[in-house]
């Protein structure tokens, strides 16, 4: 009971999205970096695509870039809604990748504060 109260204390916001739009196999989705508004925060994204693939985050610090898949590396299935949360710190940008060519259906990435 105590972990729900403080959960339902943080408040998120929308920082990046795609809805119904091609992403490119193994490249940024987007122009920018996200950058936290609020180190250290939690970033989650919300992702779902026409093809199965891995979706990975894409962490920056300086010029110096770091590939990580999530979900342990397993392809997403499908039409099939994820999320994943991401710890982000102070001086560090984001960006996400998807190993295939694909419909992002629906991702969301908010910043959980």
């Amino acid at each position: 009971m105590y972990k729900r109260l403080i959960e339902a204390d943080k408040v998120a916001s929308l920082k990046a999205s795609l809805f119904n739009q091609s992403v490119t196999a193994n490249t940024n989705f987007f122009a920018s970096y996200l950058i936290p508004a609020s180190p250290l925060c939690t970033f989650r994204i919300y992702a779902c695509f026409n093809a199965s693939g891995v979706l990975s985050v894409v962490k920056r610090v300086g010029a110096t870039e770091v590939v990580m898949k999530l979900n342990g590396g397993s392809t997403l299935s499908a039409n099939c809604l994820y999320a994943f949360d991401i710890a982000v710190a102070e001086g560090e940008e984001i960006n996400f990748r998807y190993s295939v060519n694909a419909i992002a259906l629906d991702v969301k990435v908010c910043e959980v504060m």
